[in-house]
């Protein structure tokens, strides 16, 4: 079964490990609980871009971005993953090799409950939650191009393709939601 696009769901699972809440006016609710699954190769492949601007509020806990800059290099410690065409019934993306490449951290930032931040389409990052891994946020995308997002995964790992963004029911995603939004 092919979904032409998951994002009509209200309530999901990330890859990258938070729930993601569909709103309305291209917003989205984030949420990162440190009992969340994500991609079994997290570790190797947290690093990504996206195919939109953004801004977003933190409103529960802190939020640490990492910001690399994306150098090309045919033997590069990075395979870059284009996401491009219909989700799978799983709810992800297919990922498409689209070269190597090395990835130099430029800086990181923390951003507190009641502060924003901007992330500009294609610049690589990565994010994680600080403190006790329990961080709220609600991101508006601001501009949306055609190019498809990339993920990268270190160069010999291979990427978990298959993660099901539906392995949780949403009652269980929503527990998660009240139980960080509530602390």
């Amino acid at each position: 079964m092919i979904i032409d696009n998951v994002m009509t769901d209200k309530i999901t699972l990330h890859d990258l490990g938070f729930v993601q809440v569909q709103l309305q006016g291209e917003q989205r609710l984030h949420v990162w609980h440190p009992d969340l699954p994500r991609r079994s190769c997290f570790e190797h492949s947290a690093i990504h871009d996206h195919r939109f601007n953004f801004i977003s509020r933190v409103l529960v806990g802190t939020q640490i971005n990492h910001c690399y800059w994306m150098m090309s290099n045919p033997d590069g410690e990075f395979v870059l993953y284009l996401h491009e065409g219909k989700r799978t019934a799983s709810g992800g993306r297919p990922w498409t090799p689209d070269g190597r490449a090395d990835l130099v951290h430029e800086t990181t930032f923390k951003i507190e409950a009641g502060n924003d931040y901007n992330t500009q389409a294609y610049e690589f990052h990565r994010t994680e939650p600080g403190g006790d891994g329990r961080v709220a946020t609600i991101m508006q995308k601001r501009g949306d191009y055609r190019r498809g997002a990339h993920s990268t995964c270190r160069y010999g790992i291979q990427p978990d393709t298959d993660f099901d963004r539906y392995q949780w029911p949403a009652a269980r995603l929503w527990e998660v939601v009240r139980e960080v939004l509530l602390a």
